[in-house]
């Protein structure tokens, strides 16, 4: 089968390692193409056929979407699969003279969603942002990790005592970093630290704030690390504390490293963690009480989580998504020579 993945944005997150690392992973078993910004071009495996085209302008550029479609039917794909709402938007307008079936991928929640109509198959990475999606042809896939879980060694052995509480993640309004920092202000124990990994354009301003209430001591700013799964196993629990998410790709990395999580109720989270540790979003209250009673007793956390561990380890890997992913697209690719004929 002949894949041609497309993405439009030019950053990087969680969105750019889930299209990376999908494309590498089916290039395993088929001829996949790849149409995305330059800046990627380094981080696709040998069997993957690169074409830079910055679709990082306006979606509705005539010169940007012209190159696009020249792209595409030189590469004649049997499926077209779009990543995220630029990417899904611009193959929509496309979509009249592209002769393979169109599949688009969902990553987060977004007000305008009628270009998702007019595509074959739709997948979402979680129930909460296939919400008020128009179209019946819809397979929910989680984010997947392929990691070794993290056994049972305990976190405190290397926090002196200390229980650590840790963040991972961008420095952005959206992540809520402000609000987990006044919810720990807000946690009655003094004998618990926060780590914050991760930068991003707020990290002088949350610094700032630390200060002010007093949490400097405390709250330690890591920036970005490349040992993200250690960390994960120091931490007593992790936190998500967003106020808008797709699927946080950090809670796969916790689950499949048997750590609990406390987090807003964002889709995913809210549909895979148990109502004990889900706070409200844009409430450091609520926030905080959660934490608390996450941080009150670790033996009844770790029951609570058991299941959930347990799903983590047969629904969140990356191979489970790859192998969904690839059931769809080969699907879509069959219904379109069935009505061919």
């Amino acid at each position: 089968m002949k894949i041609c993945e497309v993405m439009a944005g030019d950053e990087e997150g969680g969105l750019e390692n889930h299209f990376i690392d999908l494309a590498n992973a089916l290039a395993g078993k088929h001829q996949v193409h790849v149409i995305a910004h330059r800046r990627y071009g380094d981080r696709f495996a040998s069997g993957v056929r690169f074409h830079p085209l910055d679709l990082s302008r306006s979606r509705k550029n005539p010169l940007t979407l012209y190159r696009l479609l020249q792209l595409i039917r030189a590469i004649g794909p049997d499926v077209v699969h779009a990543h995220a709402n630029k990417a899904a938007a611009m193959i929509a307008l496309l979509r009249c003279w592209i002769a393979a079936p169109c599949v688009a991928t969902i990553h987060s929640l977004k007000r305008k969603t009628a270009m998702f109509e007019r595509f074959d198959h739709l997948i979402a990475v979680s129930k909460g942002v296939a919400g008020g999606i128009r179209n019946p042809a819809l397979t929910v896939i989680y984010n997947g990790r392929n990691q070794s879980p993290g056994g049972s060694r305990s976190p405190s052995d290397t926090t002196k005592g200390r229980k650590c509480i840790t963040f991972i993640g961008r420095l952005v309004h959206v992540k809520g970093v402000d609000l987990l920092l006044t919810a720990f202000s807000k946690l009655a124990s003094q004998s618990v630290e926060l780590r914050i990994v991760g930068d991003g354009p707020e990290r002088s301003s949350l610094e700032s704030q630390a200060e002010q209430l007093e949490l400097d001591k405390r709250v330690t700013f890591m920036g970005n690390r490349d040992d993200i799964q250690s960390l994960l196993q120091e931490a007593d629990l992790v936190v998500i504390s967003s106020r808008r998410e797709g699927f946080p790709l950090v809670l796969v990395e916790a689950l499949l490293g048997h750590r609990p999580v406390v987090s807003t109720r964002v889709p995913g989270a809210a549909e895979i963690l148990p109502e004990q540790v889900l706070a409200d979003i844009e409430s450091p209250d609520n926030l905080a009480e959660r934490l608390e009673w996450a941080l009150a007793d670790a033996d009844r956390l770790k029951r609570l989580f058991a299941p959930v561990f347990n799903f983590a380890e047969n629904k969140l890997t990356h191979d489970h998504q790859v192998t969904a992913t690839e059931a769809v697209l080969i699907d879509v690719v069959q219904r379109g020579k069935r009505c061919a004929s």
